[in-house]
């Protein structure tokens, strides 16, 4: 049994909700293309429907993945713990990760697509997103209710090391995209700078972190959770510096359509590091 302090659970109730905001804001401009599309008017997916419904199909899988995971945090709260063997949470956890799965794997046709325009670092992104996100999380909901419970934390690293990667991912190979369009002289100029190295230092660390959280996991270790604790708070700290280097470039539209849902892991970080861990989790 695994409990939860009272700031844990306020974090992660925000990044969830932080989660649903910024899928419900990517709804809008996805059905614009896909009416300009239907209607016959020029836009960027024109041609590619299979593209866009794949985008909005992922979308909309998300969106239930959310709306099922603040439902099971709703019922571990009310219990007042994580509880194994609770029949319809596990069942609800299970569908919500296998949604969250689907949303990326659903980014492998983008990645083709934008290979099949010639090699480049954001096709590139999308595969390994799809890959390293989608298949470990769509394993996990497979793996949820089987009796031997050390085996589902190995899962688990498994799934938070892929999903931190995937973040890294998302991040870092848009640099690369851009220093492969415009050379990488831009890197060097004032605010550009320290953007490229915030986003190359924290989210590299907080790789590195999740690695070290994924190895304890699997030895059924508590201090895992601090090690998670840290890799969060690290995602976090990025994405106060990428916001903040996007509105001083005046990017903002396009950073906002890159995870920034995910600021609120600062605040989750911070208080699983102040949470007190047994020896074993299990």
């Amino acid at each position: 049994m695994i409990k939860l302090s009272g700031s844990v659970k306020i974090w992660a109730f925000a990044s969830l909700c932080s989660l649903l905001v910024w899928v419900i804001y990517m709804f809008p401009s996805n059905f614009q293309h896909l009416f300009n599309v239907l209607s016959g008017k020029q836009d960027f997916y024109a041609g590619n429907l299979g593209v866009l419904l794949s985008r909005l199909a992922g979308l909309w899988a998300r969106f239930g993945s959310v709306v099922l995971a603040l439902t099971a945090g709703f019922l571990v709260c009310a219990g007042g713990a994580v509880k194994p063997n609770s029949g319809l949470a596990e069942r609800i956890v299970e569908v919500a990760l296998f949604l969250e799965g689907t949303y990326y794997v659903l980014l492998f046709p983008s990645g083709l697509w934008w290979l099949g325009l010639g090699l480049n670092f954001l096709g590139v992104a999308f595969l390994l997103q799809a890959i390293l996100a989608g298949v470990p999380l769509i394993l996990l909901s497979f793996k949820i209710r089987i009796e031997n419970k050390v085996k589902v934390l190995k899962w688990v690293g498994v799934a938070a090391v892929g999903y931190v990667a995937a973040l890294w991912v998302n991040v870092i190979f848009r640099w690369f995209d851009m220093i492969e369009v415009i050379g990488d002289t831009f890197l060097f100029k004032g605010v550009t700078s320290w953007g490229f190295l915030g986003s190359m230092i924290t989210l590299s660390v907080a790789v590195v972190f999740a690695v070290a959280g994924a190895y304890l996991l699997t030895e059924n270790k508590g201090e895992s959770i601090k090690w998670f604790g840290f890799s969060l708070l690290t995602i976090g700290a990025h994405y106060v510096i990428y916001l903040t280097y996007s509105l001083s470039s005046g990017n903002l539209d396009l950073a906002l359509t890159i995870d920034v849902w995910t600021l609120p892991f600062l605040g989750l970080g911070a208080a699983l590091l102040r949470a007190k861990t047994e020896k074993a989790i299990l």
